[in-house]
């Protein structure tokens, strides 16, 4: 079988999906020997070209403009590359990734024409909370125009948690296959916390959507309480300058570190070694940081939105607060900051959990199974 995979983005490009995409083909190659795959992406971190991994793997990048950030809209040519790495006797499967995409729209149109099988994996929870006002209309009028398309003309579809199942059928009418992705860390790496001092770690693109400002408000407040903290964030993005304003008006300089677009390996660390680690993000599909931090073991304290409840339960292996209230993120974190004890015991029964519960060898069977068009296994 020939899967022609079509993700916005691709490492070196850094991203929930683009390792999501990555990881996930990985596995599938070693499942199944007689696959192979071409990965059709944007040139979002690296030169347009093709790069052949091996004689199974290749990555073909197309010219893309980029009007809001990360989103890749193909320049012209972006059909004939389709075309050309779609041809052949052999009829390939395409797969896309996330509904509100626009090349995404154009391969679902491509299947539908020449009668190939697509399966969609919808990383989204809800709809999209990041941006200006007029930034979440376009997005909210894409939902419900190409995103539907997108679902609706699909031959199967994957959710990345039930959260995402149930916004696929809410916004589409599709009924979707929930499955859990797996997740692969450094060999015998595991969260060894710093406790002096207390240090709070964030993961992610800096983005209104994620809430990194209600964490610094909190910081602020807990500050102000006499709870002095240092927080370590990972990322880069649009929002930086107003983060950085946003420290220097509630005088948090001496305690925050920005230390940027952080490759993969150094953000693992920078979560195992964090005394908590916080997500307060306004959405998610998942939370691919927070699985990260729950599967290294990691004290966490995330927003109770998208699939995180499916992750962490609160007051059992983690916290979990409502989205956009720093005030109760601070009494939280002050919380359990002042629990090293019971830290401990979240992270060590989160981390035992995760491992049960989220591994690629169940994704791979589900996913290769909707490929070929199979029954989906019982055990899924």
């Amino acid at each position: 079988m020939h899967l022609v995979d079509v993700p916005s983005c691709y490492p070196p490009h850094r991203g929930g999906l683009e390792l999501y995409a990555q990881e996930m083909h990985r596995h599938l190659l070693a499942a199944d020997p007689d696959l192979r795959i071409t990965v059709l992406t944007s040139e979002l971190g690296a030169k347009p070209g093709v790069e052949v991994v091996n004689d199974r793997y290749k990555i073909v990048r197309w010219k893309a403009w980029q009007p809001v950030s990360p989103y890749p809209v193909p320049k012209p040519g972006f059909m004939n590359l389709l075309r050309q790495h779609c041809a052949g006797p052999e009829k390939p499967v395409l797969m896309t990734h996330t509904r509100f995409f626009y090349h995404a729209a154009l391969v679902s149109r491509f299947a539908q024409r020449n009668g190939l099988r697509r399966v969609h994996i919808e990383h989204g929870a809800s709809p999209v909370e990041s941006g200006n006002k007029l930034i979440r209309l376009v997005a909210d009028t894409v939902d419900h125009t190409i995103a539907r398309h997108v679902l609706g003309k699909a031959d199967a579809v994957v959710a990345v948690s039930e959260s995402a199942k149930k916004f696929v059928r809410d916004l589409s009418g599709v009924e979707s296959v929930s499955v859990y992705r797996g997740m692969e860390l450094p060999d015998g790496l595991r969260s060894e916390p710093v406790t002096e001092p207390p240090t709070l770690g964030f993961v992610g693109r800096l983005i209104n959507g994620k809430g990194t400002a209600d964490m610094l408000t909190a910081v602020a407040m807990l500050r102000d309480s006499g709870q002095v903290v240092q927080v370590r964030i990972c990322g880069d993005g649009p929002a930086r300058s107003a983060l950085d304003e946003q420290v220097r008006e509630l005088r948090l300089t001496d305690q925050v570190t920005f230390l940027g677009a952080v490759d993969h390996a150094t953000a693992l660390r920078e979560i195992a070694t964090c005394t908590v680690f916080v997500n307060p993000s306004w959405t998610e599909g998942l939370g691919g940081t927070v699985l990260e931090a729950a599967a290294l073991g990691a004290a966490v304290v995330a927003t109770e939105v998208g699939g995180v409840p499916e992750i962490v339960t609160n007051g059992e292996t983690g916290w979990l607060v409502p989205p956009k209230e720093p005030a109760t993120l601070a009494d939280t974190l002050r919380e359990a900051l002042a629990n090293p004890a019971r830290r401990a015991e979240y992270g060590e029964l989160l981390r035992k959990t995760t491992e049960q519960k989220f591994n690629w060898d169940n994704a791979v069977a589900v996913i290769s199974a909707l490929l070929r068009g199979e029954p989906v296994p019982t055990t899924a």
